[in-house]
């Protein structure tokens, strides 16, 4: 065999030990791959070179389950329910994207906090309940504004919908992986060099299989009528979310599956063909530790790239974002504040939801009966809602006549 281009100095023993070791690091779930999966099914933001597969996540890809309605963690057995009352004719349904609203609302970082002055949060028996306020704002696609630019609008329309950030990240990416694989192949590291290789390659077929382009809600048209929907994990919970938006808006973003642009042409073949690239992974893996050479390391640091670009420098909430953003044309704003009692939390409820003018309330029967105190309580509710208020007297009317309910 020819002396490699570059020559790279020996291994002492300890390294040689290191180097029999750091590949199976490779077999490790270092991050969440079912989140990782099922953005990649939201949005297709994550590059064809960032797809090392663990155990767990060779099990996730090739189980063979339905994408064409919900992504990876919105499917039911997949998925922790998210409750959600409509604010105008009380439906009372499981949102269809329970995984996905949660990754949405907690990506933004922004968030106005309400100072609640009542008297009644000092109460230390109290039952404290957080709400936030999502608002959901349609913004205009930025191709719009330059509509009259023919050649502009030919090409943009042609290219993924990825913001600059995930752009720069995937170039940088690429570069790194070619380079590493021009240095392996001088340095007659072809184990290495083969497992750079089959980055890509994997990362093509699970495109193939689990979509790679963006998903789309079902009905995007904007809406004259405000709404108000509840959310929450659980009713008898003290963390709630008030979506307020337009109609056809929070419809689609909250009780409709998102829209997947294609299926794959031959599901089998395809589970078949990464199955085959999966397996290659690993024994490379396994051949470069029998091997203990700067191969192995390589391999490693390549493994430790693509975790620390999943996980730190393109996380979730940049990818959820951009979805939003570019792929949905959505904007969230989160409002918060903290009530003392759950009457209290409803009181804010029916303040805020547009629907309220026809008082209306037959929507909270999921959280509170009806029952005669609750009249006498939406009584005083509405009396002052023509004139407005302040938190603390929203919250000092969930205690209207001295009632509390802690449930």
């Amino acid at each position: 065999m020819p002396p490699a281009a570059i020559s790279l100095p020996p291994l002492s023993v300890l390294l040689q030990h290191l180097a029999g070791i750091l590949p199976l690091s490779a077999l490790i779930e270092f991050i969440d791959i079912a989140t990782k999966v099922h953005l990649f099914e939201l949005n297709g933001s994550v590059a064809l070179w960032n797809w090392p597969v663990t155990p767990p996540g060779a099990r996730l890809l090739l189980s063979g389950e339905d994408t064409s309605d919900a992504c990876c963690l919105d499917r039911i057995q997949r998925s922790i329910v998210l409750h959600c009352i409509d604010g105008r004719y009380g439906d009372w349904y499981p949102s269809s994207t329970p995984t996905t609203t949660r990754l949405c609302v907690s990506a933004q970082k922004n968030v106005i906090v309400v100072p609640n002055a009542s008297p009644n949060m000092a109460d230390v028996m109290g039952r404290k309940q957080r709400l936030e306020v999502v608002r959901v704002r349609q913004q205009a696609p930025e191709l719009a504004s330059k509509s009259h630019l023919p050649l502009y609008r030919a090409v943009v329309s042609r290219l993924p919908a990825h913001s600059i950030k995930y752009t720069f990240v995937s170039a940088v990416g690429w570069l790194c992986l070619v380079g590493l694989v021009i240095i392996s192949l001088l340095a007659q590291l072809y184990v290495a060099a083969a497992y750079l290789l089959l980055m890509p390659l994997t990362g093509k077929l699970v495109q193939f299989s689990h979509g790679g382009k963006a998903r789309r809600l079902l009905d995007e048209r904007a809406s004259e009528f405000q709404r108000l929907v509840v959310a929450t994990s659980s009713l008898n919970g003290s963390e709630w979310w008030a979506f307020y938006g337009g109609s056809f808006t929070l419809n689609s973003f909250l009780n409709k599956p998102l829209h997947r642009t294609s299926n794959p042409p031959n599901p089998k073949l395809l589970r078949r063909l990464l199955r085959v690239m999966i397996a290659a992974q690993w024994a490379l893996i396994v051949t470069s530790c029998a091997q203990q050479n700067w191969g192995a390391f390589v391999i490693s640091f390549w493994i430790a790239i693509c975790a620390c670009v999943s996980t730190y420098v393109y996380p979730p909430e940049s990818s959820v974002q951009d979805w939003l953003q570019d792929s949905c044309n959505l904007s969230l704003e989160k409002i918060q504040a903290e009530f003392s009692s759950r009457r209290s939390m409803l009181t804010a409820m029916v303040y805020l939801n547009p629907d309220s003018k026809e008082q209306r309330t037959e929507w909270i029967d999921p959280i509170l009966a009806p029952s005669a105190d609750r009249k006498d309580w939406e009584s005083a509710l509405f009396a002052v809602m023509a004139t407005g208020t302040s938190l603390a007297l929203l919250d000092d009317l969930g205690h209207y006549g001295g009632y509390r309910i802690y449930r």
